[in-house]
């Protein structure tokens, strides 16, 4: 919106989770997010956070350059997240705290910041034990759902509350932001701009939606959506909740039986809220997005397994033993994670991410008889599941077992025709068996499905040269090292070719 006004757009990115692979980078004129290191399959990704003094000074520079037009620029850091670099949430916390401030000092002219419209808000609190729940995303209580959203005016706005109470959604901050530089509100926008709060107004407001899917897609259990309006909270459960965040702010006295009346209305409205929608169909999981976003604690494309419809708030246990696991297998510590991913699978034989990520830490145990058989089990639960699928193929190659190999892949690309991992290793099965035709047209799939891949376009490289093609293949070369400088072996091949250092 802000583009199509001639506004300069600018995005400052700090974590994986919106790297521009993921569509993110629509209207904006630069998209600050290098992460394109690819691992190798079942390993974790080496770049999924970048320290935000890293992402401030670039969006600091990029400022400076564009401070004489109007511009728009998206800082998003990430240090606050797990895993904790500096150790513990308090310390990430400071450490944002002193980079937020250097970055304030950094500017050659400080009045640059005095005409600019800072707004600092977050995408989720974490709830540090509340609730039994030690991170974010399991549960929707005010631990998580409460964030920070403050608006610095620029330098003559009008005055304005320095506090406002009443509840909003982040739905709201950017039709605030194209009110309040005088744009027109599209229809398409669900939120509703926050100076409305500032005019008379029904003293309930406007309600504010929450769902959480997370026990759902690891556990099986019910989906956790809630409503609140004003200072009353409704939790949709198979044990439904109702709070008084006034009297309750902690969410501690479930009032559901004591006021089933206010609790049987506020459950009328959200069911219009969410009754009918329509999801838009996902497209098949990345198995590298997935290898990234596990190690953050995201999960990129469900397990495919329906709902048992248990209460997240009786699973913990297995909620906490489930994190547990995944903590000890993103640091390495296998054994362990691979006990704890068995006892899991005791409880609850159909956990397809148990069976997985059992089967990841088998992997890179190099036990890969067992991993094959912790595959073929998430297999028999979830089939077409493409991760799986995936690493599966890998160790098929690491067998030399050529034949399973491709079968594994041709089926990946036949569910997910847009995975990278299915095309890249097909081309490479069929350069080994000396089809370069067909090479050529996975390889070329490949580079299109990653568009950031330098690994792709160094092996069209190859291709071509072995094909007597020198020409093109320069061309991929120094793509390959356009995206990726450290890549030796293009440099090499191209030295070759052109007789001189490139």
């Amino acid at each position: 919106m802000l583009k199509a006004h001639g506004y300069r757009t600018a995005a400052f990115i700090g974590g994986y989770v919106l790297d521009a692979s993921f569509g993110l980078n629509q209207g904006f004129d630069v998209y600050d997010s290098p992460f394109h290191l690819r691992p190798d399959p079942g390993e974790e990704p080496p770049e999924v956070k970048r320290p935000g003094e890293a992402v401030l000074s670039a969006a600091s520079r990029w400022i400076e350059a564009e401070s004489g037009h109007p511009f728009f620029v998206f800082i998003h850091l990430y240090d606050v997240h797990r895993p904790y670099l500096h150790g513990s949430y308090d310390a990430e916390i400071a450490y944002v705290d002193k980079a937020i401030g250097r970055f304030q000092q950094s500017f050659a002219a400080p009045k640059i910041l005095q005409d600019i419209l800072i707004v600092l808000t977050s995408d989720h609190g974490e709830s540090l034990g509340e609730h039994g729940e030690e991170t974010h995303g399991y549960f929707i209580y005010e631990s998580t759902l409460w964030v920070p959203l403050i608006f610095r005016w620029l330098a003559g706005a009008a005055p304005y509350p320095a506090r406002v109470d009443e509840p909003a959604s982040l739905l709201d901050v950017a039709p605030a932001l194209l009110d309040f530089l005088g744009i027109p509100v599209p229809p398409q926008f669900q939120g509703h701009h926050l100076f409305r709060l500032l005019r008379p107004h029904p003293p309930d407001g406007e309600p504010v939606y929450a769902e959480s899917m997370y026990a759902r897609h690891h556990l099986g259990c019910s989906p956790l959506r809630s409503i609140r309006l004003g200072r009353y909270k409704y939790i949709e459960a198979p044990k439904p909740e109702l709070y008084d965040l006034a009297t309750d702010p902690g969410e501690t006295q479930n009032q559901y039986e004591r006021d089933r009346s206010m609790a049987l209305d506020l459950r009328a409205r959200l069911l219009s809220l969410y009754n009918g929608e329509r999801r838009p169909a996902q497209k098949p999981a990345d198995p590298e997005a997935i290898s990234r976003l596990r190690s953050l604690g995201y999960l990129g494309g469900a397990p495919l397994k329906s709902g048992s419809g248990a209460d997240p708030k009786d699973r913990l246990g297995e909620y906490e033993r489930y994190g547990r696991a995944m903590r000890l297998a993103n640091t390495e510590h296998l054994p362990e994670a691979i006990s704890e991913f068995k006892k899991l699978l005791e409880e609850d034989g159909q956990n397809v991410l148990a069976h997985f990520y059992l089967a990841v830490c088998y992997y890179r145990s190099r036990r890969l008889d067992d991993a094959v058989k912790a595959l073929e089990a998430t297999l028999m639960i979830a089939s077409d599941y493409p991760p799986a699928e995936e690493l599966l193929g890998t160790i098929w190659l690491l067998k030399k077992d050529y034949v399973r190999a491709r079968r594994q892949f041709e089926h990946l690309a036949a569910i997910a025709p847009e995975n990278y991992d299915a095309h890249y290793n097909l081309g490479m099965l069929a350069m080994r068996e000396g089809r370069m035709e067909e090479a050529g047209r996975e390889l070329r799939a490949a580079a299109h499905a990653d568009s950031g891949s330098a690994q792709a376009h160094t092996a069209l490289g190859s291709l071509y040269r072995a094909q007597g093609d020198l020409n093109r293949a320069k061309d991929e070369f120094r793509q390959a090292l356009a995206i990726d400088p450290h890549d030796e072996t293009s440099r090499k091949a191209l030295e070759l070719i052109v007789g001189t250092r490139p």
